[in-house]
């Protein structure tokens, strides 16, 4: 019986362990102020999964701090890991990012200044994310 049970544990374990993460963009308010996310898309670069997410030629976020809920904006892009060669095709479906509150907003308009958003960005050692932590003062 308990070899059995080790030898399902095992499976399970490799099992659950080789499938692929999620992988999407995550935007996090980690200020106190509401944050206005807005990525326009290259209409010249098809991609699906933020095709299918815009209104119009964007997607906004509103992301409110005190709200759990709405203080997260996500992007899906399916399952596997995120690498260069990800990244760097993603940035290139963006035309640009811009990030603004109250007090600040920040543009991030060429494809170099997006891809390095993005990479400075991925972070994680198993599992690794890309995970935009927004400041009140709009540092990530």
């Amino acid at each position: 019986m308990r070899k059995t049970s080790f030898l399902l544990l095992l499976i399970l374990g490799l099992t659950l362990t080789s499938c692929d993460p999620s992988q999407g963009i995550l935007f996090t308010n980690k200020g106190e102020s509401n944050v206005k996310v807005k990525l326009i898309i290259n209409s010249k670069v098809k991609n699906d999964q933020l095709d299918e997410m815009k209104k119009g030629d964007s997607i906004v976020f509103n992301l409110i701090p005190h709200n759990h809920e709405e203080r997260l904006g996500y992007i899906y892009f399916g399952r596997g890991r995120w690498n260069d060669e990800e990244i760097i095709k993603v940035s290139k479906s963006i035309k640009s990012i811009e990030i603004e509150n109250d007090n600040y907003k920040i543009a991030y308009k060429s494809q170099k200044a997006i891809n390095n958003l993005l990479k400075n960005n991925y972070k994680g050692i198993i599992m690794k994310s890309l995970n935009i932590k927004i400041q009140d003062d709009l540092t990530n």
